[in-house]
């Protein structure tokens, strides 16, 4: 082969590899601008503006609403009466705890047939009125059988004045019965408090008669008529086990105590400088935690001592209808009514509130598809929701469902604007 050949061939060799390096160049620069293109954020239509105030107004259509199932519904009216908030904790309602004692002297005895292996009852568990527990086996002194006689002899006269008592206070329901039915000359709480007053001397009576029981069977045990004692207690839950089986009793030992929290006291404490009327008979507890779980509370009495944290008034109240939940030593809020004038207010429903910025919030519906936040300071709350006097009148719609996804999608926006000014 002639050289100006092989020459020609070398050139032809050397173009043909710089194309090829300009063709791979140039399908980099283009795979790698299409790469960028890919990674590029994916920018969504902005959904947010201001108006001539300066308020973030947030745009949904209809579907967008649907999907998300946003509810809306009118702000309520309400009339909001002056009140004095006073702080402090629920206590354990005497009334409701039911120690059980020994009648006797003796050995206490557990059962090994309670039905889960167990001879003796738990903390935490809860009793039926009148479950057995055990048995304690009599062991009596010639004074102790004295004593036994005089304790038979003063249970029999509680019975006769728990008796009396009820029968009583049946008459003075059944009177306030009639003349609440008589175009209403007694009120309704009259005849709830009568009646209340009812249900606890028949209580009171039901033990009574249980102490007599217990005590008889312990006079016929001392003679050997009898076998052990039976120990039976009242509805309740476990709160202390002071002996257990095995253990040598005394007349009179505490062995279980039982307690329920369906009805407790809220010891609250008036802020010092604030006076109430000590003649006030109620008022607003709401637990600390669970607002939607307010409840009335009826008076018992004043505070017997002054907190030296708050040095106010003390009031207790007695309260119901808690829940399950909530134990003694649970803070609450009471609400009690003070003289002054009647103010008009809007209910704003707890699932309408979303907290932003250390402040409250609620979105307004200004149209169809467009809602803005408006803050909101509540004044009070109640079992519906929370009571403002200023931010939201009554017939703003608001939005009770899909709030929280609205202040996402404001807040989204405006993360959308900052990337797009760093990027310039």
């Amino acid at each position: 082969m002639s050289r100006p050949v092989k020459w020609t061939l070398v050139l032809i060799g050397g173009a043909a590899l710089a194309g090829l390096s300009v063709f791979a160049f140039l399908q980099g620069r283009g795979e790698i601008a299409r790469e960028r293109e890919r990674e590029k954020p994916i920018k969504t239509p902005a959904r947010t503006a201001r108006d001539a105030n300066g308020n973030v107004i947030v745009t949904l259509d209809r579907e967008t609403q649907a999907q998300i199932a946003l509810k809306t519904e009118v702000a309520a009216a309400e009339t909001v009466y002056p009140e004095i908030a006073a702080y402090g904790r629920l206590q354990e309602d005497p009334g409701t705890s039911f120690v059980v004692r020994a009648p006797v002297a003796g050995v206490l005895r557990g059962i090994a047939s309670r039905g889960d292996s167990r001879e003796w009852p738990a903390l935490g568990e809860v009793m039926t009125d009148g479950a057995r527990l055990g048995t304690v086996g009599p062991r009596l002194a010639p004074f102790e059988r004295v004593d036994l006689a005089t304790r038979t002899t003063n249970a029999t006269a509680d019975v006769e004045a728990s008796q009396a008592a009820v029968n009583a206070a049946r008459s003075a329901y059944d009177r306030a019965r009639k003349l609440n039915a008589d175009n209403k000359n007694v009120s309704d709480r009259v005849v709830e408090e009568t009646e209340a007053v009812v249900k606890a001397d028949e209580a009171k009576l039901a033990a009574a008669r249980k102490n007599v029981t217990q005590l008889e069977a312990a006079a016929q045990a001392q003679s050997g008529g009898a076998g052990p004692i039976d120990l039976v207690t009242r509805v309740g839950e476990v709160v202390e086990i002071l002996a257990r089986p095995g253990e040598s009793v005394e007349s009179g030992q505490a062995i279980l105590r039982v307690a329920r929290f369906d009805s407790m006291l809220a010891r609250v404490d008036v802020p010092a400088g604030e006076t109430v009327d000590p003649r006030i008979s109620a008022a607003r507890i709401v637990p600390v935690g669970h607002e939607e779980q307010q409840v009335r509370g009826q008076r018992v009495s004043l505070a017997s001592t002054v907190d030296p944290r708050t040095l106010g008034e003390g009031f207790v109240f007695r309260v119901g209808g808690l829940g399950a939940m909530l134990r003694p030593g649970a803070a609450v809020t009471a609400y009690l009514q003070v003289p002054g004038n009647a103010a008009k207010g809007v209910l704003i429903p707890y699932s309408a509130v979303v907290r932003f910025g250390g402040k409250a919030w609620v979105y307004r519906q200004v149209a169809d598809d467009k809602f803005t936040r408006q803050e909101m300071a509540p004044d009070r709350s109640s079992s519906r929701g929370f009571l403002v006097t200023q931010g939201v009148s009554a017939g703003d719609r608001i939005v009770t469902v899909g709030s929280q996804i609205l202040l996402s999608e404001e807040q989204k926006s405006q993360i959308q604007i900052l990337e797009e000014a760093e990027g310039k």
